[in-house]
């Protein structure tokens, strides 16, 4: 028992020892570019402030801090939402999970997956813990059978848990300060909100042992059906990079407001005090002594910093704004290769820092790398002044984030094309073709607006199969990215049905040779499935909005149906 109490406070102080080192990566919000439907931003414009409810007493994951203000991981998470989206939140915590699913709010935050009503819609889980046994130090861990468990009201017991040997508490304090005072024997609880209130509260009589009696994965609660809202939020969850998460995490961490009382300190930390008071003065006494010896060891504290980096992939520097001198670690020069490289990067890295706002914490940049490839790297900076507030340097650390910003790349191209031809999907279509009927700024100039539709589609699904279906889709796809020009506007928009918007043509016969030639290219392009396209055509040469151009187009499109199918029609030739 001895054992396990003195590896908790060993690792209390290294948890603490870490958290002051890395203090540094917190920075402010990185908006973070999602790409929401036209509904979306619609509804984001006409939403009033929504009401988020949570359980108190959750820290660091959600709790009230003395000013009883909403604090925690949570409601950073929600704030990140919020300046990603334009959504505001209210917080309100509540004393017992009752209380929170009894609530007249729209969501719910920080709940985890096995906490929530069945009929509960969860988001996408933006943390995720395993499970701590905490026991009290009296007891035997190996023989917890016919023990009392402390168990939060309105969780479901852990499997194996006898509900005649349980008691329930509000709030997961409540159930680990239960234990503490020998009121309850052991209890189980998320990792954070265990070393949260074991740093808070200085429990002397509590042994934590990880054990994964089983994952909790924290989402927002969603008490009512409103696809639109889940959306939102879902996709703003996904653009919130895992560096982000990590660092909001870690600064809500370090903010932990120990009970600390006078006795408390001298009956647990005399000795540490005693060696603390003659070391600062052994220190001092040393400074004074010894200058030389003090800056060496100055730069071996900088050396572990700088190895500490090299671990998690981040490179330390230093700007020293009166000289323009830049520093940067040595695992940074090698990143960048060659000298022409290192300059570069150099010119880049200072002219950011010295024009940057002084409120500004946080930008990107692009630089040349070794292998011949560009970067994107992260600067997370703070200012050193002296004592008269005068700056003195820039320090800070770079943040490869090349895989993170080609994901988000990644989930924003998926998001504008469509899934099986490749061509812009059908909302993408109509924001690019009503930006280019704006945009005209000759009002000579003729632009033409294209319909196509495959002829008796229906019947090649039914009678060759939706794969072949969807082979015939694709195969126009590419017919149609052959046939047209760069510049024009190609776009699926639905089940069958295509859109080009082609810019400052020459005439309409150009138009209708273009057409001709995807009729000419498809009905050759699969064996053994005759392919025919009817086609609808509208010259813009005047003001007309899309609305108006489209109807245009659609008409004519189902004339050459009616005409037979297999027929290219031009409203000006109706």
């Amino acid at each position: 028992m001895i054992q396990h109490r003195q590896t908790l406070k060993n690792i209390s102080f290294i948890l603490l020892f870490i958290l002051l080192i890395i203090g540094l990566s917190n920075s402010s919000h990185a908006a973070s570019n999602i790409f929401l439907t036209e509904e979306e931003r619609a509804y984001i414009a006409k939403k009033g402030v929504i009401k988020a409810v949570s359980l108190d007493g959750v820290a660091p994951i959600q709790y009230s801090d003395k000013n009883k203000e909403v604090q925690g991981i949570s409601k950073r998470v929600l704030q990140e939402i919020s300046a990603i989206t334009g959504l505001t939140f209210e917080y309100t915590l509540y004393g017992s999970l009752r209380e929170v699913f009894e609530s007249n709010a729209e969501i719910a935050f920080g709940i985890p997956n096995n906490y929530a009503p069945p009929d509960m819609i969860l988001s996408k889980p933006y943390l995720r813990s395993e499970t701590i046994l905490y026991i009290n130090a009296a007891q035997d861990p190996n023989n917890l059978d016919n023990k009392i468990y402390a168990a939060v009201r309105g969780s479901a017991l852990p499997k194996g848990i006898k509900e005649e040997n349980s008691i329930y508490f509000e709030t997961r304090e409540q159930s680990l300060d239960a234990v503490e005072a020998g009121r309850a024997d052991y209890g189980y609880g998320n990792a954070y909100s265990v070393a949260f209130y074991t740093l808070q509260n200085g429990y002397k009589n509590l042994v934590t042992i990880p054990k994964g009696k089983e994952a909790r994965a924290y989402c927002i609660g969603f008490f009512h059906e409103d696809e639109i809202l889940i959306s939102i939020i879902n996709k703003a969850l996904s653009a919130i990079g895992e560096n982000q998460l990590q660092n909001l995490v870690l600064d809500v961490a370090a903010q932990v407001e120990r009970k600390i009382t006078f006795s408390m300190v001298i009956n647990r930390y005399g000795k540490e005090i005693t060696f603390i008071i003659i070391g600062v003065l052994s220190i001092l006494l040393f400074a004074i002594t010894s200058n030389v010896k003090a800056n060496k060891t100055l730069r071996m504290n900088n050396r572990r910093y700088e190895v500490l980096s090299e671990i998690s992939n981040e490179y330390l520097f230093e700007y020293f704004t009166k000289t323009n001198r830049l520093q940067l670690s040595e695992s940074f020069i090698q990143q960048m290769g060659t000298q022409e490289n290192l300059n570069e990067a150099n010119r880049i890295l200072k002219n950011m820092l010295a024009n940057t706002a002084a409120d500004r914490q946080y930008f990107e940049i692009k630089l040349p790398l070794a292998n011949g490839e560009v970067g994107i790297f992260k600067v997370i900076h703070l200012s050193v002044n002296d004592d008269n507030g005068n700056l003195v340097s820039i320090i800070g650390k770079v943040v490869n984030i090349s895989d993170e910003a080609a994901k988000r790349e990644e989930l924003a191209n998926k998001a504008l094309l469509d899934g099986l031809t490749g061509l812009y999907n059908a909302i993408t279509t109509k924001e690019l073709i009503q930006t280019a009927i704006c945009s005209r700024q000759e009002k000579q100039r003729i632009d033409a607006f294209i319909l196509i539709d495959l002829d008796y589609f229906k019947d090649i699904n039914d009678t060759h199969g939706h794969l072949a279906g969807d082979n015939v889709l694709l195969q126009l796809g590419k017919v149609l990215n052959q046939s047209f020009r760069t510049t024009d506007i190609i776009g699926r928009i639905g089940g069958d049905e295509f859109c080009i918007y082609m810019p400052n043509i020459p005439s309409l016969d150009f138009v209708k040779t273009r057409c001709q030639k995807v009729s000419t290219l498809i009905n050759t392009a699969i064996e053994d499935i005759p392919v025919t396209i009817s086609v609808g055509i509208t010259l813009v040469n005047q003001d007309m909005g899309y609305e108006e151009i489209f109807k245009s187009a659609d008409e004519v499109l189902y004339q050459a149906k009616r005409n037979g199918r297999n027929q290219i029609v031009a409203w000006e030739e109706k």
